[in-house]
């Protein structure tokens, strides 16, 4: 679950199950997307499949002018398959109403696989779409695993473009109320068919975005080894993530050649999975909370509760490190934090004239960010919560 426990008899409960083993999500590359035999296999039904491309507003779509994806559609044209571009895109974190919509669009073709191409927000609504598309339910009525999913979902296939949100590999995804309440939704009907691993379409993410999605995958990792939820399994594929970021994400952000846009993509990947296994605690609660009341990136607003946060957890729960930083090998974890983002370059401020300590502690507090609040390796009180949020507002608000 993204932050702890499964739903039993009603209630979202501390279990066992979140550390089970989780089968890793096939990784496959340009050349298996462009075959149509690979994706006439991943149909789960009689007939021609169609290809339902949910695709990001800032990438030309299939069909739309010259680019890598009308390439893609042509090919598989030529190999039988079909393919319709979703009306629907998620140019910011998914809305839940917008899942919704594409949903329904899903419901109305034939034999649908989805291809997701795009960051966190269209992997998050595409998948959830694919898994809701199987019922005639409403999204909301999945949030925060209030009833489970009616069945096996849509083949999906995520193609990420950018290296952070791990979506393309975990068991979650985010989307909001109306009103702006990040809900989570987990399930392993979230969790996708195939990634594609495809680094170059990240190659073009401007240089602060690059920062605070890697800044997001060390989150995972690092809260998914360290939460109350941790187990060795977890621990080994967040070790390897955090290595690569560290190694690889300070010159992907500088646009370096070479390696760094692959190993980056694949630490991002490999924090994803290691969500899946230990659930997300404070830099998330807080995180989300801050996102609801400010327009703050994801990326960032994790990043900058990571940075206001993780001596405190490390200092008050030194138990909850000692596997992390043995397999990880690099010193004291909030050490090998501060240095990633010294060699990222990039500074954590955002404008918080729109909100305040108060709002931001609320939001922290509600009961969508329980699960992550109960998964963090310390207890706080509630007064201790308000000081966290009010010292985050006063020390990196000011942009």
């Amino acid at each position: 679950m993204y932050g702890f426990g499964l739903k039993v008899n009603g209630q979202i409960t501390r279990d066992a199950g979140i550390k089970k083993r989780v089968a890793m999500t096939q990784v496959i590359g340009r050349s298996e997307l462009a075959s149509a035999d690979f994706i006439a296999g991943l149909a789960g039904r009689e007939g021609a499949p169609t290809v339902v491309w949910v695709v990001d507003p800032a990438l030309v779509a299939p069909g739309a002018g010259d680019g890598p994806l009308s390439d893609l559609a042509a090919t598989l044209s030529q190999g039988g398959i079909a393919s319709v571009v979703a009306a629907t895109a998620f140019p910011r974190e998914p809305k839940i109403p917008q899942v919704d919509a594409l949903a329904a669009e899903i419901r109305a073709v034939a034999n649908p696989v989805v291809v997701a191409v795009g960051g966190g927000s269209t992997m998050d609504g595409a998948k959830l779409a694919a898994a809701v598309a199987i019922a005639q339910d409403e999204t909301l009525g999945y949030a925060l695993c209030a009833q489970d999913f009616k069945g096996a979902p849509i083949p999906t296939i995520c193609v990420p473009t950018t290296s952070g949100t791990g979506s393309e590999a975990s068991r979650t995804s985010i989307a909001s109320t109306k009103e702006g309440a990040k809900m989570w939704f987990w399930g392993e009907e979230l969790k996708t068919t195939a990634a594609c691993l495809w680094p170059e379409l990240t190659e073009t993410v401007p240089q602060r975005f690059k920062a605070m999605c890697g800044f997001d995958a060390f989150a995972h990792a690092h809260e998914s080894a360290t939460g109350n939820g941790r187990s060795p399994e977890g621990v080994a594929f967040a070790a390897a993530a955090i290595a690569h970021l560290c190694d690889h994400l300070p010159a992907y952000v500088r646009g370096e050649s070479g390696e760094a846009a692959r190993l980056t993509q694949w630490g991002s990947f490999q924090a994803g999975e290691a969500l899946n296994l230990g659930g997300t605690t404070i830099g998330h609660s807080i995180g989300h909370a801050l996102g609801s009341v400010l327009p703050v990136p994801h990326g960032q607003a994790v990043a900058v509760v990571t940075d206001a946060t993780i001596t405190l957890t490390r200092d008050g729960a030194p138990e909850a490190y000692v596997d992390l930083e043995r397999a990880l090998d690099r010193g004291p974890l909030d050490h090998v934090w501060a240095k990633l983002v010294r060699d990222c370059g990039t500074g954590l401020q955002f404008d918080g004239s729109g909100s305040n300590g108060a709002e931001l502690t609320a939001a922290a507090c509600a009961e969508e960010n329980k699960a992550m609040r109960d998964n963090t390796p310390m207890t706080f009180s509630e007064s201790k919560w308000a000081d966290i949020c009010e010292s985050i507002m006063q020390t990196y608000g000011k942009a």
